[in-house]
């Protein structure tokens, strides 16, 4: 920070900006807000904010825009306590249960098991070797075909290996809990089934609040060496065709460029 507010105050100079709009710009940027809306109501309160997936959050904030939020009419009062708690839930990204419940069964209906196949797929690791004649010296590479594996949702992939996981969607809220000092903590639950089996006890959630096991062994899903959403995995057979041709034209390229090093060194 130090470094950047130098940098700014002698692009200042150099150009001759005013201090007063460099520093306003500068701090503009550091925010990550966008352009603030004309408010009149007075005392504390904060503002509804809603976002693309419909999730909803009360923010003691004036942006017309914030953090992929959009601000809306709507607005409450707040207590100093309130206002402290919103503070909180903002820094921490929380979203209140009992404010979002259709957009969490929503989400919840929509996220059924599914079936991963596990596949292999053929790699071709480079091996650099390196020569030294006299001050000369070069390197050249051969290619070792090695096996990887990766899962898809594709039943009619043409390398399955014949294993199979199920795959099932999981979910965590929080609580918010005063320490012995009178400061905001967070506490997370387990891992659930759903959301509303918790009861109450945790009344928060993020936006992103769901993650997918293995439902047979209960372990995050791990894609070994690669996901299914690489481009270069989901056209893997020919990735595995074009590495063989490359393989192919460097061993022979290598091959004669060996044989002339050979023939030069012997001669």
């Amino acid at each position: 920070m130090k470094n950047m507010k130098l940098n700014l105050e002698k692009m200042i100079k150099l150009r001759g900006l005013p201090i007063v709009l460099a520093a306003t710009v500068m701090a503009t940027g550091l925010t990550g807000c966008g352009k603030k809306a004309e408010c009149n109501v007075e005392g504390s309160h904060a503002h509804l904010y809603t976002n693309e997936q419909n999730f909803i959050r009360y923010i003691d904030k004036e942006y017309l825009s914030y953090e992929g939020y959009e601000r809306q009419d709507d607005y409450i009062t707040l207590s100093k306590e309130e206002a402290e708690l919103r503070k909180f839930e903002d820094k921490k990204g929380l979203l209140r249960i009992d404010e979002n419940i259709d957009v969490i069964k929503a989400l919840q209906e929509q996220n059924h098991d599914y079936i991963e196949y596990r596949y292999a797929y053929t790699y071709l690791m480079p091996i650099p070797h390196y020569i030294r004649t006299g001050k000369t010296s070069s390197v050249y590479f051969t290619y070792i075909p090695t096996t990887h594996h990766s899962w898809t949702t594709n039943p009619e992939h043409s390398r399955l290996t014949g294993e199979q996981r199920r795959c099932h969607h999981v979910y965590q809220a929080y609580n918010v809990v005063k320490d012995e000092n009178g400061k905001y903590v967070l506490v997370p639950s387990e891992y659930v089934d759903n959301i509303f089996d918790l009861n109450g006890e945790y009344t928060y959630i993020k936006e992103k609040f769901c993650k997918v096991i293995d439902a047979e062994y209960g372990y995050d899903l791990d894609y070994e060496d690669g996901v299914e959403d690489d481009p270069d995995l989901i056209q893997e057979d020919e990735v595995t065709e074009e590495n063989e041709v490359t393989q192919t034209s460097n061993q022979s390229r290598n091959n004669i460029e060996e044989q002339k090093r050979l023939t030069k060194i012997l001669t």
